[in-house]
């Protein structure tokens, strides 16, 4: 009998060691050191009577000479292996807005352009993270997943279907031959398939596989590959629709934001990404101080 109260005391020990290891390693370790958490990088947004429109002009558009950039650090993820290694080392952001829209532009290097999907064959991507909290963790594996998130996530096959500009090839690329005879006069078993809106998926997460489109699909984006640098615009309303699941921007506040980008061609999909620290998000009104506005 003692020994039976022994070895279940003993099970139950190494269970709790392995909970506490385990909510520290989940919820604690930091994708940053310390050092590199302070201080918090600010991007200003500032406002301009203006708008780009979601072409190669507008990614090109003198405006953006005049709006603050930061090129931000990309650290490697540690959530699925591989790990260790950021796939993109450095992301260049800037954003302004015109009072109705946000208008963010994503830069990165990447020496291929990946726009299929298949077996073994990946997206580049990039996205947008804010929290839904207004003061989230700091940066932790979850970041700020726990309370809630709203990513806008872009994908360059996304964007192949949507603007069509390399349609046939995505078509040709997809695993699967027509499952019907050339004399049918229809297809056998139809399925929907149901259009794209946008190139990007305005998504939800509260927590570790909880990543879910919103009912409302809001972001607008598109990208553009050139001499192996990607460009990406995003664009969004100011105001929030009024869900819980929508981060707003307000005039004059400041919020968290992050950034990700996934290589295709290094074989980056889903957890696997290269991200960036928390970042300041400040958003200025049209009577911002001198120096400010970026005009």
């Amino acid at each position: 009998m003692r020994r039976t109260i022994i070895i279940v005391g003993l099970i139950g020990l190494v269970v709790s060691l392995f909970l506490v290891g385990s909510y520290y390693a989940l919820f604690r370790y930091r994708t940053f050191p310390p050092a590199a958490d302070q201080p918090m990088e600010t991007l200003d947004v500032p406002y301009l009577e203006r708008s780009v429109e979601l072409s190669e002009r507008g990614a090109e558009d003198p405006i953006w000479q005049r709006v603050p950039s930061k090129t931000l650090p990309l650290a490697p993820q540690v959530t699925a292996i591989p790990w260790g290694r950021a796939s993109v080392p450095e992301v260049t952001v800037a954003a302004f807005h015109n009072g109705e829209r946000i208008f963010f532009r994503l830069q990165w290097r990447d020496p291929t352009e990946d726009h299929q999907l298949g077996r073994d064959v990946f997206s580049d991507a990039c996205a947008v993270m804010l929290p839904l909290v207004e003061h989230p963790q700091p940066n932790t594996i979850m970041m700020g997943f726990l309370e809630g998130a709203n990513i806008w996530a872009w994908k360059a096959a996304r964007d192949a279907q949507v603007w069509g500009g390399d349609s046939a090839r995505v078509q040709s690329e997809r695993p699967y031959a027509d499952y019907y005879y050339p004399f049918e006069p229809r297809e056998v078993f139809p399925i929907t398939n149901e259009p794209i809106p946008s190139a990007v998926e305005d998504l939800v997460a509260r927590g570790v596989g909880t990543l879910t489109p919103r009912a409302h699909q809001r972001v607008q984006g598109r990208g553009f590959w050139k001499k192996g640098m990607w460009t990406v615009i995003l664009t969004r309303a100011l105001a929030a629709d009024g869900a819980a699941d929508e981060a707003a921007l307000p005039i004059g506040g400041t919020r968290a934001v992050a950034f990700a980008v996934w290589d295709g061609a290094k074989g980056d999909r889903g957890a696997r990404k290269s991200i960036t620290g928390w970042v300041r998000l400040r958003v200025w009104p049209a009577e911002a101080p001198a120096g400010a506005s970026g005009r």
